[in-house]
């Protein structure tokens, strides 16, 4: 839909705060006042991570929420019920009707369109809070905290858009807030699980792109360069604790939400533009540097440097003329750090994130049997 010059751009998370609050509240308040359940905007959505812009307006954006209820009772009812209460709605100047488009993978994505279009449907996806999950996540919230093997097999993108979203409304009965503090970040085994496999995924390939660049491939030495440069920026969202989104917004995410992302993305876009290996080499030993103090300093804070040493220093990689860091060797000092036996012993892998480079393979559907490696 093209919306009029007069409507202002506003960010899809405070239109939808300002839909719930200034509209469907004050419908469930009188007309279903013992009602239990939760609002919010969590999942899928450019707008749920606050990235939004007037492109986003095309397809899936405007006001729309989540409603969890605590059993499949009133579902029909409610979607009934708002089909026919928020027809000539309208909040922030944008229409509360959509158009539902069937896409190529089967997904639906819905449209904003004006109210006075046929077809319609309001924005609420109304549903269990117990069918979010299961639906997002292909997790049971009834089996208690995750499993090692789930947190290696929720995609990062997932869990940040549980984070990163906003709960408008949250009843006695249904804890939303309560799911989400167990899904707040990784425990610190699986943490520093990941933290070594981003280590040795660098220790794996730092001396390939110099090689690549010896025999004259500067396009695969540049390839081989940008992924470096991918497990740099991991291992910062990591380092800080915080999820990372895909690929779309991986960089803006880089780059707005991480404290050391304006230190580091002047180095990384130096190695990007450089027109040789001897140059992305040189670019590369400085941002090593740089990741392996940092990983120091948030690891091994309190440990004395004699009992655990964590190499800071470029090396040449055995007696070929290549700079490196020695990611692996890094890798193995945080894996003895790993208190649990069972994580200690994994595959050095990571996380789906890391060893699966592949759109469909994030869907919730194919999580299960991709937990099978790790049992």
């Amino acid at each position: 839909m093209s919306y009029a010059d007069d409507i202002p751009f506003v960010h899809g998370l405070d239109l939808c705060e300002r839909f719930f609050f200034d509209i469907v509240k004050p419908l469930l308040d009188e007309y279903y006042p013992s009602l239990e359940y939760v609002a919010c905007r969590l999942g899928p959505g450019s707008d749920v991570l606050n990235f939004d812009t007037t492109q986003s307006r095309d397809h899936d954006w405007g006001p729309k929420l989540d409603i969890f209820l605590e059993n499949e009772q009133h579902i029909d009812e409610l979607n009934l019920f708002f089909m026919q209460n928020l027809r000539d709605k309208t909040i922030c100047g944008y229409s509360t009707q959509f158009q539902a488009f069937n896409e190529q993978d089967k997904q639906i994505t819905l449209i904003n369109v004006s109210n006075n279009q046929d077809n319609t449907c309001h924005g609420l996806r109304i549903m269990t809070m117990k069918q979010f999950f299961i639906d997002y996540l292909n997790w049971i919230i009834d089996n208690g905290e995750p499993t090692y093997q789930d947190w290696l097999t929720f995609p990062s993108q997932h869990l940040l858009t549980i984070a990163q979203g906003r709960v408008f409304h949250e009843s006695n009965n249904i804890k939303i807030n309560h799911i989400r503090s167990q899904l707040a970040y990784y425990p610190k085994d699986i943490w520093l699980y990941l933290i070594g496999c981003c280590w040795q995924r660098i220790g794996q390939e730092e001396h390939l792109m110099g090689r690549a660049g010896q025999v004259n491939d500067e396009l695969g030495s540049s390839l081989i360069a940008n992924r470096l440069i991918r497990d740099i920026m991991r291992l910062i969202f990591l380092l800080e604790k915080q999820f990372y989104p895909y690929a779309k917004w991986f960089g803006s995410a880089f780059r707005q939400c991480t404290k050391y992302g304006s230190q580091f993305e002047p180095i990384l876009r130096q190695i990007q533009l450089a027109t040789n290996w001897k140059e992305r080499e040189s670019h590369l030993s400085i941002a090593y540097q740089q990741l392996a103090v940092i990983t120091k300093e948030k690891l091994f804070p309190t440990i004395e440097s004699s009992k655990i040493t964590i190499p800071i220093e470029i090396t040449q990689f055995h007696d070929r003329p290549f700079q490196v860091i020695n990611g692996g060797m890094i890798a193995d000092i945080i894996f003895t750090q790993i208190e649990d036996n069972h994580i200690r012993q994994l595959p050095k892998i990571g996380s789906i994130d890391l060893f699966i480079d592949n759109t469909d393979a994030m869907l919730p559907e194919l999580r299960l049997k991709i937990k099978k490696i790790f049992e």
